[in-house]
């Protein structure tokens, strides 16, 4: 692996090229990272205080690997061996990356998976490199974010693993239920929306780095329709929602924001707002609706043109994980 030095980082193999496929571990002194598509078993690492990860890298590269970092080499080889502390590291980094990108989609066929097994299994992984973390108090939060115990007789050990890990923590888990798709579509409420004339329609795929994970459909595109009714011009949309519950939403069209706050009889998200007709001459290129959440991302100028391909590889991937052999407790159980 090569190794480069760069404005005080030390940075240890090839960093993951965009985030929706790294998988992040916060380590004392260092970040390291795991390409899910690539499915390296070895992560890279920036390292921002070389002392403090001194400590650790031994077991991430091995000795000999971890003194070269640490003398200041360019390339190291990683060396066969036990590599039990490296691995859990990768589960927990996996674990974090499915809780944050993870692309359940009904339009693709990719599984929702169960917060409450996921939580649990990624408060287990994170007990396990414990000694590894940056924060000193991770394990803390992320028993705290399990909220229910796991139910499913499958998961009886990882509830176990989790009472066990609390108790030794001193935390209580706060029971609490989980939101489902169908009260979340009930609190939305629903806007009826009467006939009109279709003017010009379209649909423009999610950029996943706008919304939270879950809150869509990862894979269905959202629907622009620009109808004439009574006069006046409106912008409506639709959005197919995803397993989780989630911010306000809205969607920007050339220069319009849409406020996505109801709900048709399908379940569909929706929203609607008269529109000026100068909306009607806007060119092809502009006619691009950009779907976010505002208070979690505000859109950029111009969709990323490498994203479609990108998250096609990610729903892939993700559609193959339930039958993987190294799939996590939580991805075999995804249904």
């Amino acid at each position: 692996m090569r190794i480069g030095r760069v404005d005080g980082e030390v940075l240890v193999g090839e960093w993951p090229a965009h985030p929706e496929r790294t998988a992040l571990l916060e380590a004392g002194g260092a970040l390291l990272a795991w390409d899910v598509l690539a499915g390296d078993a070895v992560p890279s690492a920036r390292i921002h205080d070389l002392g403090r990860a001194a400590e650790w890298l031994w077991e991430v590269y091995g000795p000999d690997a971890a003194a070269a970092v640490v003398a200041g080499a360019d390339e190291v080889e990683i060396a066969e061996g036990d590599w039990r502390v490296r691995d859990a590291g990768r589960v927990a980094a996996h674990l974090a990356w499915a809780d944050a990108w993870w692309p359940a989609s009904t339009a693709a066929g990719v599984p929702a998976l169960d917060p409450v097994l996921l939580a649990a299994e990624l408060a287990v992984a994170v007990g396990d490199v414990e000694h590894l973390l940056d924060d000193e108090d991770a394990v803390g939060r992320a028993l705290a974010a399990v909220g229910t115990p796991p139910s499913d007789p499958a998961a009886a050990e990882l509830a176990a693993r989790v009472a066990e890990l609390a108790e030794d923590h001193g935390v209580v888990p706060a029971a609490a239920p989980v939101p489902t798709r169908s009260s979340y579509a009930l609190a939305a409420g629903g806007g009826e929306r009467g006939d009109g004339v279709t003017v010009l329609s379209g649909a423009s795929a999610v950029d996943w780095a706008l919304v939270p994970q879950g809150v869509m459909d990862a894979a269905a595109d959202a629907v622009w329709t620009l109808v004439r009714r009574q006069g006046s011009t409106f912008l409506e949309v639709e959005v197919s929602p995803g397993p989780r519950p989630g911010p306000r939403l809205a969607a920007r069209f050339g220069q319009v924001d849409v406020p996505i706050d109801g709900t048709d009889p399908l379940g569909r998200l929706t929203g609607r707002v008269a529109v000026p007709p100068t909306v009607l001459l806007l060119p092809p290129a502009s006619r691009v609706l950009t779907v976010y959440a505002p208070d979690f991302a505000q859109p950029g100028q111009a969709p990323d043109p490498g994203g479609p391909d990108r998250r096609a590889a990610i729903i892939a991937y993700a559609r193959s994980r339930p039958a993987s052999p190294d799939a996590t407790l939580t991805e075999r159980l995804a249904r």
